[in-house]
Order: structure tokens, then C-alpha cells, then sequence
């Protein structure tokens, strides 16, 4: 799975970073109405805690933030089983 990236065009994956790094969604992250999770793992190398989840869930009014301690950031792979779990019951919520 951590491969999949090698099979990309390096256009692609370079015109997909730049538009990653460049886009500025913090006024739009402040007009969600709806109910917000954003979960994180701690050990996202390539989107510290910190510098991402942390402050995206601080720009979305009333949103949960949940850290998966030890997650990568491929957390959908990593900690699938959990992430199903959370992400459930907070549909049910």
C-alpha cells in the first residue's frame, strides 16, 4: 500500500503537493455548520499533529478532535478497525 504513490505520474504528484501546500482553506474551514470529526494519529510525519489536525479542528466551530496515538499518517491502513468505530458512532451521535 505505501507504494501506490510509485505508480503516480511525478506531474501529478507534484502539481497535487503544490496545490496541497498553496490552498488557504481557513476561511472556509470557519463557515462549517455541520457536525465535525477530524481525527489525527500523533505520529503524522508528513502533517505533524500540530501543524494540521490540531489546527483544523480549532478553525471548525464546534468540531471533535480525536488523536490516535502511534498512527501514521496513513491511519485509514494502519488503524482501520478503530477508525470504522469512531467513524460510526459519530454518525450516530
Amino acid at each position: 500500500m505505501k507504494h501506490l504513490m510509485l505508480h503516480c505520474s511525478m506531474k501529478a504528484v507534484i502539481d497535487c503537493h503544490r496545490a496541497m501546500a498553496e490552498a488557504d482553506f481557513r476561511d472556509e474551514l470557519r463557515r462549517i455548520k455541520v457536525p465535525t470529526l477530524v481525527l489525527h494519529g500523533d505520529r503524522d510525519a508528513s502533517a505533524p499533529l500540530a501543524l494540521t489536525g490540531q489546527k483544523t479542528a480549532a478553525l471548525v466551530p464546534g468540531s471533535r478532535l480525536v488523536v490516535y496515538e502511534g498512527a501514521p499518517h496513513g491511519l485509514f491502513v494502519t488503524h482501520r478497525e478503530r477508525l470504522s468505530r469512531d467513524l460510526l458512532a459519530f454518525a450516530r451521535s
